[in-house]
């Protein structure tokens, strides 16, 4: 008979165990998955990630024992996003997650039980406090991790994905279209292309909220910071016509800003935050050479790496970044918990 797992709040004099624990789950990580960095094999650095973790005031940590041995811990972080911030287009304005650096086991240890002990543990905190979806990153090669958490009732939300900046060969693009990097003077075409983003995810199967009348000042602001600074990248496909210059697409690269977890980011990666093509003209090329400009820009800006997410249930996304070369690093599933229970309760 398998030995009880008992689970009981985090506290400061568990990191250790549980640096030693995230460092193992890491190592193993990056023998499948080679684009995850090497600094987190070091027991030392995911020590420093853990810190951070219990220090905020708005995350939850748990270890699960066995014999009085920690096998296991969990945090989840609490979040709470304004209706009119950028964020509310990817995220509910409440929500908890589980990140990939906030979750390690033991190889000696039944992890499907040690980690529904955890979630269960948990989680009856945060549907208490209102807090009703919950998601988790979890390494995408991780095929017991999938299986899991998918038995638990979560289901894929987004995927992180990365590629090396080496060439792509883009094909031919049709006449009058060129690539050219965005000035700040092009901001009006910006903010319009990221509004032809949300209508298209507001489509099925994707059914995102579209909030761009809410958010549009908010994310109009980071794309201005954007354009009104080098290091930054943002590229414009155009074409001219008797009505003046069309703007077919875009895509907007951010360098030294962190939109993607420490934990799986390759070193000196630039993050591609959006990739959009004007409805009528997907699959004709555009998104390839848009790209194509990119993998240039972050190549000579000194970057190896571009990362960024695309929404995972995307029909068109996932399917033409994977065909580019991108690596799925992580996954996030997500829980939706039905309201009801903080009032149709047993008696």
């Amino acid at each position: 008979m398998a030995d009880r797992i008992s689970v009981r709040d985090v506290r400061a004099s568990d990191l250790d165990v549980c640096a030693r624990l995230l460092a193992a789950r890491h190592r193993r990580d990056r023998e499948r998955t080679a684009l995850l960095p090497e600094e987190y094999e070091d027991e030392g650095r995911c020590r420093e990630l853990l810190e951070g973790l219990l220090a905020e005031p708005l995350a939850d940590g748990a270890v699960a024992e066995v014999g009085g041995t920690t096998v296991g811990f969990a945090f989840g972080q609490r979040a709470l996003h304004a209706a009119d911030h950028w964020l509310a287009q990817y995220f509910p304005p409440r929500v908890v997650a589980i990140p990939v650096h906030g979750h390690a086991m033991a190889e000696s240890v039944e992890t499907a039980s040690a980690y529904r002990a955890l979630y269960g543990y948990l989680s009856d905190g945060w549907v208490a406090g209102g807090f009703f979806n919950h998601r988790i990153e979890f390494v995408a090669s991780d095929a017991e991790q999938r299986e899991l958490w998918f038995r638990m009732g979560f289901g894929a939300v987004t995927t992180y994905a990365g590629r090396d900046v080496s060439p792509i060969p883009a094909g031919a693009l049709g006449e009058r279209i060129e690539i050219r990097r965005a000035t700040p003077e092009d901001h009006a075409e910006v903010d319009r292309l990221e509004s032809v983003n949300g209508r298209f995810h507001h489509a099925g199967p994707v059914f995102w909220p579209y909030l761009w009348d809410d958010v549009r000042a908010s994310a109009s602001g980071l794309s201005k910071y954007a354009l009104e600074r080098d290091r930054h990248g943002i590229f414009l496909a155009t074409r001219s016509a008797e009505s003046g210059v069309e703007t077919l697409g875009m895509q907007m690269l951010f360098s030294g800003m962190a939109f993607g977890p420490a934990a799986a980011t390759p070193e000196r990666a630039a993050y591609l935050f959006h990739g959009i093509v004007d409805p009528d003209l997907r699959g004709g090329g555009v998104g390839s050479a848009l790209l194509e400009r990119s993998l240039d820009w972050a190549r000579e800006s000194g970057h190896e790496y571009v990362t960024l997410h695309y929404a995972s249930m995307n029909p068109l996304g996932g399917p033409f970044w994977e065909s580019r070369g991108f690596e799925a690093i992580t996954y996030s599933a997500e829980r939706r918990i039905d309201d009801r229970v903080a009032w149709a309760r047993p008696r």
